[in-house]
């Protein structure tokens, strides 16, 4: 069968093609190769995910070609015509073949979710030496005795005096001020005074 194509609708099960949901609406047995591939999310940044392609634009192949198949066949969007033979009669495929596309299929999304998983692992280790730069840099800003003043938090607006850094990217700080309480903060809560 010779169709649109793979066309996503929004309303659509993203595995599915809306020529594969009118073959289904339609009550007919189909078969639409695809092959993935690893693309990223445009709505997610730095996040990768499968997306499912037609390995054979425009084509699937459907079973059971009687006359009630042919009508119903005939009535789905997208319908275009069938393949035949030199004698009109639709052009078989054998089950070899359909076992080929399958694993061909299978393959691809292997290969593909593997991409996936690479690029994945690749934008969190980039990620995670950016931060280890910028918290590089913010150490170097944001040394012990440097007076500081919380921009971020329930203590925005107070000085304080930078004591230590706790931990990986908190910095223990003593607040300015008659009550001089100490306080643990996200380094990215305080700026260098001026």
């Amino acid at each position: 069968m010779q169709g649109k194509g793979y066309r996503l609708a929004s309303s659509l099960n993203p595995e599915r093609s809306a020529i594969e949901d009118a073959l289904e609406r339609a009550r007919l047995t189909y078969y639409m190769p695809a092959e993935f591939s690893a693309v990223r999310n445009r709505h997610r940044k730095g996040t990768y995910e499968l997306r499912r392609f037609a390995l054979l634009k425009g084509y699937a192949f459907v079973c059971e070609i009687d006359g009630a198949a042919l009508y119903r066949l005939s009535k789905v969007p997208g319908f275009k015509g069938l393949l035949t033979d030199p004698y009109g009669s639709p052009l078989p495929i054998s089950s070899m073949d359909i076992h080929h596309l399958r694993m061909y299929e299978a393959n691809s999304r292997a290969e593909a979710q593997a991409k996936v998983d690479k690029l994945q692992k690749a934008d969190e280790r980039a990620l995670r030496e950016k931060r280890k730069t910028i918290i590089k840099g913010a150490r170097k800003k944001l040394f012990p005795g440097r007076e500081v003043r919380l921009i971020w938090g329930d203590k925005v607006g107070r000085q304080a005096t930078v004591a230590a850094w706790q931990d990986h990217d908190k910095v223990r700080v003593i607040l300015g001020g008659l009550d001089a309480t100490e306080a643990i903060v996200p380094y990215e809560f305080l700026k260098a005074a001026e």
